[in-house]
């Protein structure tokens, strides 16, 4: 029995037990390993952390929706302006046609020759200018606000084909006398169309010094308000309930 128990005192000192609590010590070389690996968890964790964007890094938030558009990119508007001169406002074009009808009128008082009878008057045609020469006419902002606009002179003087007639890059005063003589464009017979008939006022007899070359009954435009006749477009939208 003493024997026995000696022997158990014998193991007891060569393998002491942990107090209560408490685990096995590391080695020393086990325990400098751990403390490298923690220490490169850390490096990684903040490489990580400077690689993600800020917002990322510090709350875990999702990337913002204008981070998957490459940079300058702009996106399309939802309804594309209209640009052909058509949505300017009316004081604006109106303002523009009388004032290249006057330089056209002008122009061609210059180039009369006397006549030997004064008492015969011609109605005035006007003269010629190119598109160049018109636009250095302008001033700065119209032509500023003619340029966001595609065809910019061109388009407007063309939209009002009741006064211009532009052709091969010179514009000139429409002569409706020799309209209603000749084959006509496209955009003009639709002016003479029996719908359009007398719907719109006619801009020589409201502008022009000589007044309108052809007499009111066969001028396609109206001869002042009386004369004026609703669009099929108004007479539906009289006609509707």
């Amino acid at each position: 029995m003493d024997e026995q128990r000696t022997r158990y005192l014998h193991s007891r000192q060569s393998h002491p037990e942990s107090p209560p609590g408490e685990g096995h010590a590391p080695s020393a070389t086990q325990a400098a390993a751990h403390d490298a690996g923690h220490q490169d968890s850390h490096r990684t964790f903040d490489t990580g952390a400077e690689c993600m964007p800020d917002n990322l890094a510090t709350e875990g938030r999702a990337a913002p929706a204008t981070g998957l558009w490459i940079p300058g990119f702009c996106p399309r508007e939802k309804a594309e302006r209209v640009r052909n001169c058509a949505a300017l406002p009316r004081d604006f074009i109106d303002q523009v046609v009388l004032q290249v009808a006057n330089l056209l009128l002008d122009r061609k008082k210059l180039n009369m020759k006397s006549s030997e009878d004064r008492s015969l008057k011609t109605w005035n045609e006007g003269g010629s200018l190119s598109l160049a020469e018109v636009a250095a006419e302008l001033n700065p902002e119209t032509l500023q606000q003619l340029k966001r606009e595609c065809g910019g002179l061109q388009t407007l003087l063309r939209n009002n084909h009741q006064v211009f007639e532009v052709l091969n890059g010179r514009v000139h005063i429409r002569d409706w006398r020799q309209e209603l003589q000749k084959e006509k464009p496209p955009e003009v017979k639709r002016s003479l169309s029996a719908d359009v008939f007398k719907t719109r006022i006619c801009w020589f007899f409201t502008h022009h010094p000589d007044g309108c070359a052809l007499p009111a009954a066969c001028c396609p435009f109206a001869h002042g308000p009386e004369e004026l006749r609703l669009t099929q477009t108004s007479k539906k939208q009289r006609q509707a309930p």
